[in-house]
């Protein structure tokens, strides 16, 4: 199982299952560097057969060993950005070692052919010729980088083709959230209760009610704001909630001036508030608290944790949205814990 897993990994960083490439390639440079290096009119085919015998070596030791230093330079510096990076410490590699390398091997393979007199199938010297060993190295190199910089590209693509499904998903799901026939009962149920006892209240909550579907239909196609318009929202939305379960929730927003012009994604909040009363138990006698603030420059919503035993039914849109979503803006974790007093999720802010 060990095993499997280190294939899919390296292939992962080829970007390709190389293994016929890697067996037909190998005589077929081969077979080429023969044909244009080492060439002589003059030549029996016995003889050039013995150069083909030799270079197999040659060019078995680079291409395998360029492979590996690639596959462990992608582990280590990988991503589009870094291919100049990785470009120049393999060329360097090269320079410095493939010729060195070359003549130890052609020295090792002569002193074997020596003991036992197997100079009729093997003829050394190929080694002594830098321009061939250069010309496999960086010929490999191209081959590998162009294929790889194609998969990282088709990738990038999937994965922005996904992010943008996701963000449609979400803009539908945070319509649905507001829209849904029980947010419209709970909304209606709680302004019925107001209406007669504060007339200037239930003013309040119909504007605040507007400001919530206003703010849903104006930002649904954008994919990061200011933090600053996600609070101003999220006020609106806590006033609504507050009034439907009457002091039994709370909410403290501590977020400092510095950190308002930082973005995040839309709805994102919002998301996390639905969960928190959702999935929690909101009454006198345990009241649900929400804390926003900010620390190790992530937003930080956290609540208290009083699970409920039952609970409506998930619109799958919740965390894995949200990570799915900040993955497309930045290598930033979304982090969730959940302790025996606390459920918290941190996430990353943004700099447009």
């Amino acid at each position: 199982m060990k095993v499997a897993t280190k294939k899919f990994d390296e292939y992962e960083y080829i970007g390709f299952n190389d293994i016929w490439f890697t067996i037909i390639g190998i005589p077929v440079v081969t077979l080429f560097l023969s044909l244009l290096f080492f060439n002589d009119p003059n030549d029996t085919w016995f003889m050039f057969a013995k150069r083909i015998f030799g270079g197999l070596g040659f060019t078995t030791m680079y291409w395998l060993g360029i492979r590996y230093a690639m596959v462990s330079l992608r582990k280590r510096y990988d991503g589009i950005e870094h291919v100049m990076k990785r470009l120049i410490i393999i060329a360097l590699l090269i320079l410095l070692i493939a010729p060195i390398a070359g003549g130890l091997l052609n020295e090792i393979i002569q002193y074997f052919a020596d003991l036992i007199d197997y100079k009729r199938i093997y003829q050394g010297g190929n080694a002594n010729k830098v321009l061939p060993t250069y010309f496999i190295c960086f010929f490999m190199i191209a081959i590998y980088e162009a294929i790889y910089f194609y998969y990282q590209l088709k990738a990038s693509i999937v994965e922005r083709e996904q992010a943008k499904q996701e963000q449609i998903r979400s803009e539908l799901a945070g319509l649905r959230n507001q829209v849904n026939p029980h947010f419209l009962f709970n909304s209606m149920n709680t302004l019925m209760n107001i209406v007669t006892e504060d007339q200037q209240l239930a003013v309040n909550f119909l504007k605040k009610l507007s400001k919530v579907y206003r703010y849903v239909l104006e930002n649904r196609e954008e994919q990061i704001i200011p933090l600053s318009k996600e609070l101003d929202f999220i006020h609106s939305y806590v006033f609504l909630q507050k009034e439907r379960f009457k002091g039994n929730l709370e909410v403290n927003v501590k977020i400092s001036d510095q950190y308002l012009t930082q973005r995040i994604i839309p709805l994102s909040l919002q998301i996390l508030f639905e969960n928190a009363i959702k999935h929690n138990v909101i009454s006198r006698k345990k009241p649900l608290l929400i804390e926003v603030f900010i620390a190790h420059e992530k937003l930080i919503v956290r609540n208290n944790l009083q699970r409920k035993e039952q609970v409506m039914d998930s619109t799958k849109v919740g965390l894995e949205n949200i990570k799915t979503r900040y993955r497309f803006f930045t290598e930033e974790t979304v982090d969730i814990t959940e302790g025996e007093q606390y459920f918290s999720v941190a996430i990353p802010l943004l700099i447009d």
